[in-house]
């Protein structure tokens, strides 16, 4: 009878496919078969897309949206907390800092607008409060106390 042949190195050891390079990863950190395998991770961008800088001479977004260094596997109720916030509030989360640059954004413009327009001898729009003089002077120098 013959011995059983040898597999060669080249035949017994294929390529690994990427989704279980991938799956290993996730479970070195931390991650179960549960939760890789039922859809328990979604990817997180950092930062957010809508707080990335954008390039002004191409248009592209500061880091690439698909850069693998600024993408990270995150659980869902820990994502969805990131990008939405809580139910209580949106304070620190993803939605709540692109709407404070929205915010400050529009203020910025406006504050722009109006120094140009003063720059240019424009007329100051009126003040919403009324100037208060301060009428009498030091009270203290009169002995009004």
């Amino acid at each position: 009878m013959r011995a059983p042949r040898r597999l060669l190195t080249r035949e017994h050891r294929r390529h690994i496919p990427v989704g279980v390079k991938l799956h290993a990863c996730l479970l070195l950190l931390g991650y179960t078969d549960e939760e890789i395998t039922q859809g328990g991770i979604e990817w997180d961008h950092w930062p957010a897309l809508g707080l990335r800088l954008v390039d002004p001479a191409t248009g592209e977004l500061i880091p690439h949206p698909n850069d693998p260094h600024a993408i990270r596997p995150m659980r869902k109720a820990a994502h969805a907390a990131k990008t939405s916030g809580t139910k209580a509030t949106s304070a620190g989360s993803d939605i709540h800092a692109i709407a404070k640059v929205r915010r400050l954004t529009k203020a910025q413009e406006e504050s722009r607008r109006r120094m140009l327009a003063r720059d240019q001898g424009e007329a100051l729009p009126k003040s919403k409060w009324p100037k208060r003089s301060l009428r009498g002077g030091n009270s203290f120098a009169r002995g009004k106390r």
